[in-house]
């Protein structure tokens, strides 16, 4: 039953056992800072267009997908695709699980998808899962917004059964160089997220118990014949919240956008950005008691 798998009494949302889309309201989603309540809403306003710009995010998710060990494909099971976007990746998991739950922070995502998976709208910094609920753990390019990535890992291997498997892509610092070198001719505010690096990646889910199957990072690149194009990706996929103070606020001016354009990196002609990102494999290990 679903209902085992999710708390009882959660802020964020409960959901029927034959989840619909008139299951889930805005009135249960419940961002918990407003730095959540901005990337909810940029990633609302982005859920029509996502599927068309979010090229990287459809490479990590195959060589995501590669990482499955086959054997534990079992329509017994119970798997989470946290941060499921237009659940994309929902629905191929539903071919290897028998029973998949799509968490979003958006409701525009989970309403852009007609699918009869149990949706819930909640934030992955406040997961409403039981302890030892769920066997698989599917996340592809969504962990990065965790307030507390630490956190996060310690409450996913606490919701996952002895034996249970997390696999895990997750951007790490020394992304989205390009517009940060572009943007340096404007001022020296930061007008990128900050993101963990590999090393604080790794000694995370360490800390939190997990087994490491698999580390390894790759560098995905998305190329457009203008640097306005390319910064226009970002808004295209929702990912333009900063997660730090220093960040500039308000719009740009058409000449400042311009001084942008003009000293943004060109490779071959062509605008670039790159994303480095951390696929992982992990295991919850089975203790002997």
């Amino acid at each position: 039953m679903i209902t085992q798998a999710l708390t009882d009494n959660h802020s964020a949302q409960t959901v029927n056992k034959k989840p619909a889309f008139s299951d889930i309201n805005a009135e249960q989603v419940r961002p918990h800072s407003a730095l959540k309540k901005g990337a909810s809403n940029n990633f609302s306003k982005a859920a029509e267009q996502y599927n068309s710009h979010a090229n990287v995010q459809k490479q990590a998710s195959s060589d995501l997908f590669k990482l499955i060990n086959t054997q534990s494909y079992k329509q017994n099971k119970w798997c989470v695709d946290l941060g499921a976007g237009p659940l994309v990746n929902t629905s191929q998991l539903s071919k290897q699980y028998g029973q998949v739950i799509a968490i979003d922070l958006s409701l525009n995502m989970l309403k852009s998808a007609a699918l009869t998976n149990p949706k819930v709208c909640a934030d992955m910094d406040n997961l409403p899962l039981q302890a030892n609920s769920i066997d698989v753990v599917f996340s592809n390019f969504a962990v990065q917004w965790s307030a507390n990535f630490e956190k996060l890992m310690q409450a996913l291997y606490k919701s996952l059964k002895p034996g249970g498997q997390a696999y895990i892509s997750t951007v790490v610092a020394g992304s989205l160089n390009e517009i940060k070198t572009a943007f340096a001719a404007l001022d020296n505010r930061s007008h990128i997220n900050t993101f963990n690096t590999h090393a604080y990646i790794n000694q995370s889910v360490q800390k939190a118990g997990f087994s490491i199957n698999s580390s390894q990072k790759v560098i995905y690149t998305d190329c457009y014949s203008s640097p306005l194009k390319a910064i226009k990706s970002i808004k295209a996929i929702g990912a333009t919240t900063q997660n730090h103070a220093n960040s500039r606020q308000g719009l740009l001016t058409k000449s400042a956008l311009q001084r942008v354009c003009n000293a943004y990196p060109l490779l071959n002609n062509q605008a670039c950005v790159s994303y480095h990102v951390v696929l992982l494999s992990l295991k919850k290990p089975i203790t002997n008691t």
